[in-house]
């Protein structure tokens, strides 16, 4: 059965809403991790995480959903503190891929922490441009349903 097109119009709209929101998220986490300062970090453990249940991987390509996860210790302002946030938003690769990112993990660390909350510390600090990507095509995704909506 082929939706009318109003209801795919309605249904782009809100895909496209959401990929505006998530991107203007990740532009504000991009900018605000300008500001992170650095300190090194030592990793005291290692393992492989799962995005999901049911976790199924394709034939091709690199994605699965599986990311490596270190946790690190690392002090600032004598404080030490311990994470385990890689990265802003991850990526799921095959299993073996994964396991490969994990085993390349060094044991001493760059920590990148906001000064004004230390606890919140990653091992990769993102630049806007992904966050850019999104909103611009979700611009394009509700301009292109008004077009459809009012044909």
């Amino acid at each position: 059965m082929i939706a009318s097109p109003l209801a795919a119009a309605i249904a782009l709209f809100v895909i496209s809403a959401g990929a505006i929101l998530a991107g203007q998220g990740y532009i504000k986490t991009a900018r605000r991790m300008r500001s992170y300062g650095t300190v090194r970090g030592r990793v005291i453990k290692r393992e492989l995480a799962v995005m999901s249940a049911g976790n199924r991987e394709g034939r091709w390509g690199k994605g699965g959903g599986y990311w490596p996860k270190a946790t690190y210790v690392f002090t600032v302002d004598g404080i030490e503190h311990t994470s385990s946030l890689t990265t802003y938003a991850h990526r799921g690769l095959r299993q073996s891929l994964a396991e490969q990112a994990l085993a390349a993990i060094p044991d001493e660390v760059d920590v990148f922490y906001d000064p004004s909350d230390p606890d919140q510390a990653y091992l990769e600090k993102h630049t806007p441009r992904t966050g850019y990507w999104l909103v611009g095509g979700g611009i394009f995704g509700v301009l292109l349903a008004l077009l459809i909506a009012v044909s």
